[in-house]
């Protein structure tokens, strides 16, 4: 259980580094302090397989798609990387597509492609369950909001924060917060926050001050 709940931990470095530099102010002030999201990536090579059940398919075929996806991501970057995934997840058995499906999603955002990107977090969350499924959404609604398209982030933040398991209250409510504030909506910005002041944070101090300059407002 450990180090299933330590692999979540793992990814949102590698998502910052793909996202874009320039991002709305209120985006930078909050990277600054705490990670947004959740991202599984114990998805390199053989995790892939162990996705869907290594028996349920041809064992050559899985050998292959995870050799080739392991070649994708050791040997190409940028739009090269992001053509040859597109190509290679129109070919990988199905137990290897969230693999691929996952790496779209994020060079998709590196890349700025958020509305690609969003294509990709969808499919993703359709081909798995449980806490990946959530994980996918909340992938989807960063790139809403890196997209522009904070009021309809925040529209689904809300829906995913009336079902979520608490383990992923911080996140969601770090989104909620940030997309709610990005679109205008004061009242929902402020409630998120609260939310987040009530939860064992490592920020404190940051949460307080935007409640405090919400309620100032």
């Amino acid at each position: 259980m450990t180090e299933n709940n330590n692999s979540k931990q793992v990814i949102l470095d590698e998502m910052e580094v793909r996202s874009p530099e320039s991002m709305h102010p209120i985006l930078e002030a909050a990277f600054k302090y705490q990670k947004q999201i959740i991202i599984v990536v114990a998805l390199i090579i053989c995790s892939a397989a162990a996705y869907a059940g290594f028996n349920a398919y041809n064992t050559k075929a899985l050998v292959k798609a995870q050799a080739n996806l392991g070649a994708i991501l050791t040997e190409t970057t940028g739009q090269t990387r992001l053509d040859k995934l597109e190509d290679l997840l129109a070919i990988v058995p199905s137990s290897v597509k969230p693999a691929v499906q996952l790496e779209l999603a994020q060079e998709s955002m590196g890349l700025g492609k958020y509305d690609k990107a969003m294509e990709y977090w969808s499919l993703l969350e359709n081909d798995t369950d449980n806490d990946m499924q959530i994980i996918a959404r909340l992938g989807k609604t960063k790139s809403m909001l890196l997209g522009g398209k904070a009021a309809d982030a925040a529209k689904e933040l809300k829906e995913i924060a009336g079902i979520v398991p608490e383990a992923f209250a911080v996140p969601v409510y770090r989104q909620l917060a940030l997309a709610a504030e990005a679109a205008g909506d004061k009242a929902e910005a402020l409630r998120a926050y609260r939310e987040l002041n009530e939860k064992p944070v490592n920020d404190k101090p940051f949460i307080e001050y935007k409640i405090s300059q919400l309620e100032a407002k």
